[in-house]
């Protein structure tokens, strides 16, 4: 009986410790998710280049990664939208940079895509965002 007791005694410690050390000492690991969830985006300025021919938005963004951890490939989403305020055109973009943490960063003269010659107004939103390695890379 003592044999049975100390062993559940041994599997109920071992278990004790594998769940402290799997989640209390180690270092948590941020997720896409949770460094979205500290990533502000902000279009500060834009304007449509090549009106008429080729139609592109040039774009001002700022990046704000309020992340302990640097942050690259920032993928936004655009909306253009006409005169009378109707969706034209939408698509995705990626900035190529590394944001330090706990830093801005500015990307201009971003050209997002093609779109409409009636393109009027812009919107933007964060689609994702990966860690980053620490190398400063981009521009």
């Amino acid at each position: 009986m003592a044999s049975s007791f100390a062993h559940k005694l041994f599997l109920t410690v071992s278990a004790f410790a594998v769940c402290i050390g799997a989640s209390g000492c180690a270092p948590e690991a941020q997720t896409s998710d949770a460094l979205k969830q500290n990533t502000r985006l902000e279009l500060v300025d834009w304007h449509i280049s090549g009106l008429w021919v080729i139609n592109a938005p040039v774009c001002w963004v700022r990046v704000a990664n309020y992340n302990n951890k640097p942050i690259k490939e920032v993928t936004l989403a655009y909306t253009t939208y006409g005169y009378e305020g109707q969706p034209l055109d939408h698509g995705t973009y990626t900035l190529d940079g590394e944001i330090p943490p706990m830093s801005m960063k500015n990307f201009a003269e971003q050209y997002v895509g093609l779109v409409n010659v009636e393109s009027d107004q812009i919107s933007i939103s964060l689609v994702s965002v990966k860690e980053g390695d620490g190398s400063g890379g981009g521009h």
